[in-house]
């Protein structure tokens, strides 16, 4: 299908796609389509030959892995806008080291991995420029991996608020895009312990909760606590 102009402006936005001349974002579009999925619906598992990767244009994909008692651990919540899987075509064997699934009627667009590394063949200052940005994302990963290896709960939660705030007003706001018990395993606690977490932070008068916006009362005092300084997280695991 033919990507509309607007959809176009959009995905130049993306790091992604931002450095691509003119004629090698054209050629890349050629090999480009749009699909959907209904809720609950597999996009790809674990193991499977990675020939794409996705650029979410509405609803939301969950990247996950299954133990072998079946438990469900949730790597990554992908959301409009964002990408996924663009890491895998650099990936030795090209398979998907995670399942994805739609968690509600999604909208994506895919793109084919050869298309793409062929204009990275093509242009050695696409090919640093691509590599400077990833290597941006990759810290921002390893700093996520000393969280859930190191850090408590609260700290993990707390981080993850301060990650995704929506605004820089005085009191800014996180608005929950995925359900709680999938934060909680993104974050690696129990959803009982979120649910307590959070009842502990309200009574402490650091966030007020409406609906699925959580307001940060005091986000400098969040900060004290964990003692750290976080920018919004844009990290991709796959």
């Amino acid at each position: 299908m033919s990507i509309s102009k607007l959809f176009q402006q959009e995905l130049r936005q993306h790091y992604l796609f931002r450095r691509l001349s003119d004629e090698a974002f054209s050629t890349i579009l050629e090999r480009s389509n749009l699909t959907s999925l209904k809720r609950n619906e597999v996009l790809f598992e674990q193991g499977d030959h990675a020939s794409r990767f996705f650029f979410v244009r509405s609803g939301q994909i969950m990247l996950f892995q299954t133990s072998p008692e079946g438990h469900e651990k949730i790597v990554d919540i992908i959301g409009p806008g964002q990408t996924f899987a663009e890491a895998v075509m650099f990936m030795e064997g090209h398979r998907f080291p995670v399942n994805a699934r739609a968690t509600n009627n999604t909208e994506l667009f895919y793109f084919d991995n050869k298309a793409f590394t062929q204009e990275l063949q093509n242009s050695n200052a696409l090919c640093f420029a691509m590599m400077a940005d990833m290597s941006t994302r990759l810290k921002g990963l390893l700093t996520e991996i000393s969280e859930l290896t190191i850090y408590n709960a609260k700290h993990r939660l707390i981080s993850y608020l301060l990650g995704h705030i929506n605004d820089l007003k005085a009191q800014p706001t996180v608005k929950l895009t995925a359900t709680k018990s999938m934060i909680a395993s993104k974050l690696s606690i129990t959803p009982e312990t979120f649910s307590r977490i959070i009842s502990q932070l309200k009574k402490e008068d650091l966030i007020a909760i409406e609906d699925e916006v959580i307001t940060l009362l005091q986000p400098d005092k969040l900060k004290e606590i964990i003692g750290e300084t976080f920018s919004k997280n844009t990290n991709r695991c796959v």
